[in-house]
């Protein structure tokens, strides 16, 4: 059932996890506080800074911001502030800081999305979006998009890889006597400045994610949306299948705000994490982060030779072709 309203702010995780099943999301207040917030928002601060300075700055979210072709793939030029982008990303969070590693394996991650995700689960992608003055709202999705809906026996389907993130008619009106799909994805959304619905609020429609549907890309005013309005330092959780997404800032502040996705280990991760972690950062990295990066074998699922291995290494010894020695 889609609600007008959603769940305030507490400090009891088992308030928050009744506020999951039932909205879609939760709020814990003061869930990053002290240095570790200090330094949350200075590295960011920092790190956004350098990258605009050195030219690597992802911007999107621009009202005349146009998406560029070229050889049939998006102009990654496209995405640049010279092209009209606004918005502030920053990817591969756990290079460019402790502080962000350490989000990843915080024990509200591990009971929040635990609950969500059961006991194994690994990180999708870490990532931080500075929602800035002139950003206009991104528009509510579900971050499972790609999942295939379920069926009766025998009817033709929407093969899964060609499943778009503009939702099919079916997708959007999907027959809810076949049952839904659970959650294989939920996040974390680190607010490190307050969160109003003038500076891009996270937009969000409370009970969505057990509707069974995906959002009309079309026309979204018919839905009862609410901001994730909070203080700084409040962590959101929210399932995968919520409509959500980053609101227009009409104020005249930056919203900063730190995305720590996460999916079930059976799923492929939106950022390479196995390939793109820093190597300089593997000997600091403890045996739980290694696991949620996704060095961790699940099930004989990402491994490298034996399904016996437990975590790979990140240089792994390869057998390459051989031939038996000539006698």
């Amino acid at each position: 059932m889609i609600l007008d309203y959603g769940p305030g702010p507490t400090a009891d995780t088992e308030q928050a996890k009744i506020d999951l099943r039932k909205f879609g999301f939760c709020l814990i207040k003061d869930a990053i506080t002290g240095e570790f917030f200090t330094e949350s928002k200075a590295r960011l601060l920092e790190q956004a800074t350098a990258e605009e300075e050195m030219g690597l700055s992802f911007r999107d979210g621009g009202p005349d911001q146009e998406i560029k072709m070229k050889d049939d793939r998006i102009d990654q030029s496209s995405f640049s502030k010279g092209n009209g982008g606004v918005n502030q990303r920053l990817w591969m969070l756990a290079n460019k800081g402790k502080c962000f590693r350490d989000m990843i394996v915080h024990p509200l991650v591990d009971e929040l999305v635990g609950h969500i995700l059961g006991q194994e689960f690994i990180l999708s992608t870490h990532s931080a979006n500075i929602a800035k003055p002139g950003g206009v709202r991104m528009g509510l999705h579900t971050d499972q998009w790609w999942m295939p809906q379920p069926i009766k026996p025998q009817e033709d389907y929407l093969r899964p890889s060609e499943i778009k993130r503009s939702a099919a008619s079916s997708f959007v009106e999907p027959d809810k006597t076949l049952g839904i799909s659970p959650p294989v994805v939920a996040n974390c959304m680190w607010m490190l400045s307050d969160f109003s619905k003038s500076n891009g609020a996270t937009e969000l429609v409370a009970g969505s994610h057990l509707s069974g549907a995906h959002p009309n890309q079309q026309d979204q005013t018919i839905y009862p949306i609410l901001n994730a309005e909070a203080k700084a330092g409040t962590l959101m959780v929210f399932d995968g299948r919520l409509w959500h997404g980053t609101g227009a800032n009409t104020g005249n502040s930056d919203r900063l705000g730190v995305l720590t996705t996460f999916c079930s280990p059976q799923f492929r991760q939106q950022e390479n994490q196995t390939l793109g972690l820093d190597r300089d950062l593997w000997e600091s990295c403890s045996e739980k982060l290694k696991s949620r990066l996704g060095f961790k074998v699940w099930n004989a699922y990402g491994r490298i030779e034996s399904s016996m291995d437990h975590i790979i290494d990140i240089e792994p010894n390869r057998i390459k072709e051989l031939k038996p020695n000539k006698k």
